[in-house]
C-alpha cells in the first residue's frame, strides 16, 4: 500500500432525485448574482434548461444563456463562447449536459480569467490559478466531467484533441439529479455508461504511483490508484454490471437511472485521482479519425487493453468480473480474469455499441498510423500496467480491428 496519496474532488457535491432545485442556492452560496447557462439546443428542446432557469430565479440570480454546445466541444467553441459573454461580468458559470457542455464550460472559465487560447492550456498544470466558477448540471451519466479535473477539446486548426489537466479546473459544484437523465435516449445512455464503466476499470487497473512511473510532478492530477480510488472503482463496476442495461431499454426506470448516475460520479471520482490507461490513450486518435463519440471509442477499446493488461493484473481482473455478475467459484485467478473480458465484451453487445473498429469505418491501412500517434500520449501510456510501444499499440489494434 502507498505510504501517501492525495484525493481532489469538485467543491461540492450534490446528489439525489430533483437537486436541480438547489441550482440557484449553490450559485447564491459562491456569491455570484450574475450567472451564464451553458448548454444545448437538443437540451433546450428538452425544455431541461427550465428547472435550472426557475431555480436560478428563484434564488435571485439573474441568467442568461448560452446554447453553442456541441456533441465534440472544440477550442473555437469556447472562444465563441467567450467572445458571447461581452461584458456581461458575469460570476459563475452553470454547465447544464454531458461532459461536453461541462468540458466547454471549463474551457471557457480558464479564458475568462487567464486569457488567450483553451489550446495554450493543453497539458498537465499549465493553468496558473483559480478559474470562473462552474457549477456542473449532469444530464448524462458516463462521463464524470462534474468532479474530474480534465477539460477535452477539440483543436481543429491543428487536427488534434487535448486535455486541458488541473484540479483548478474541478467544478465549484456538480450537481447530479438523476430525474434529469430519465429523457437521456438509448444511444446516448449506452455510450454515456460504457464511458464511466471505462473510467471505473482503468483506475482500478493504473500502476500504483504515476509518479515513479515515469511522471514528472507530484501534484499532477493523476497520482496513480490508492485506497480511496479502488473503492469507488469497484462500486461503480458494480453498479454499471446491474444497471446500464436496465437504463438502456428501460429508460423510465428511476432505479436504474439512480445507479447509474451515482455509478458515473463514483468512477469519476475514481478516476480523476488514480488516471486512465492505454484505453483513452488510443481513443483519442480513433475518435479523430472516425468521428466516433468519446465513449464508443472507449467502450470499443477497453475489453481488449484489458486483454493485453491481464499478464499485469490478473487479481485485479479477477475482482472485476466478479463485480460484473460473472460466476467466478472455483475458477482460477486467470480464468476469472479472462471472465472480465468477456463480460465487457457481452455487455456492449447487449446495449448495442460497435465491437470493431472496422464498424466504425477505421481503415486497416490506418492502424500503424493511429498506433505511432497513441505512442505519443505518455501521459497516459504511463499508467498502463503493462509497457506499450508502437509495435505492441499497432499488434493491439489489429486484434481490434
Amino acid at each position: 500500500m502507498r505510504g501517501e496519496w492525495r484525493f481532489h474532488s469538485a467543491g461540492e457535491i450534490i446528489f439525489g432525485r430533483g437537486t436541480v432545485r438547489r441550482t440557484g442556492e449553490a450559485v447564491r452560496r459562491l456569491g455570484a448574482r450574475r450567472v451564464l447557462l451553458i448548454t444545448d439546443p437538443t437540451l433546450v428542446a428538452a425544455g431541461l434548461h427550465q428547472p435550472v432557469e426557475q431555480s436560478l430565479a428563484e434564488a435571485g440570480v439573474t441568467v442568461d444563456r448560452f446554447e453553442g454546445g456541441q456533441a465534440k466541444p472544440t477550442v473555437e467553441a469556447v472562444l465563441a463562447c467567450v467572445a458571447a459573454m461581452g461584458q456581461g461580468q458575469y460570476e459563475a458559470l452553470v454547465a447544464l449536459g454531458g461532459g461536453s457542455n461541462i468540458d466547454l464550460a471549463k474551457g471557457a472559465a480558464v479564458v475568462l480569467r487567464h486569457g488567450g487560447s483553451p489550446a495554450d492550456y493543453f497539458g498537465e498544470n499549465r493553468v496558473p490559478g483559480p478559474i470562473l466558477p462552474v457549477v456542473a448540471v449532469s444530464t448524462t451519466a458516463g462521463t464524470g466531467s462534474e468532479v474530474s479535473g480534465a477539460a477535452v477539446l477539440a483543436d481543429l486548426a491543428h487536427h488534434r484533441r487535448g486535455s486541458i489537466l488541473s484540479n483548478y479546473v474541478r467544478p465549484q459544484v456538480a450537481i447530479y439529479d438523476p430525474l434529469m437523465t430519465v429523457s437521456c435516449p438509448p444511444k446516448v445512455t449506452a455510450d454515456a455508461g460504457i464511458d464511466a464503466l471505462s473510467h471505473a476499470v482503468e483506475a482500478y487497473m493504473v500502476v500504483d504511483s504515476v509518479t515513479e512511473a515515469g511522471g514528472e510532478d507530484p501534484a499532477s492530477p493523476y497520482q496513480g490508484r490508492s485506497p480511496l480510488t479502488d473503492l469507488l472503482a469497484e462500486e461503480a463496476i458494480e453498479l454499471i454490471g446491474r444497471y446500464l442495461r436496465r437504463a438502456v431499454y428501460q429508460g423510465g426506470d428511476l432505479e436504474a437511472r439512480e445507479g447509474m448516475h451515482l455509478a458515473s460520479l463514483l468512477a469519476g471520482l475514481a478516476f480523476s485521482n488514480a488516471g486512465l490507461t492505454a484505453v483513452h490513450a488510443l481513443e483519442y486518435p480513433i475518435g479523430v479519425a472516425s468521428g466516433c463519440t468519446h465513449g464508443v471509442g472507449n467502450g470499443l477499446m477497453l475489453p481488449y487493453v484489458m486483454e493485453y493488461n491481464l499478464p499485469s493484473c490478473p487479481e485485479r481482473l479477477a475482482v472485476v468480473a466478479e463485480l460484473l455478475g460473472e460466476e467466478v467459484e472455483g475458477l482460477s485467478v486467470w480464468a476469472a480474469a479472462e471472465q472480465a473480458v468477456e463480460a465487457v465484451h457481452r455487455l456492449k453487445a447487449d446495449i448495442g455499441l460497435p465491437l470493431r473498429l472496422r464498424d466504425l469505418g477505421v481503415p486497416e491501412t490506418e492502424l500503424r498510423r493511429l498506433a505511432e500517434e497513441t505512442a505519443q500520449i505518455v501521459r497516459l501510456l504511463r499508467a498502463n500496467p503493462r509497457p506499450f510501444d508502437v509495435n505492441s499499440l499497432e499488434e493491439l489494434l489489429r486484434r481490434a480491428w
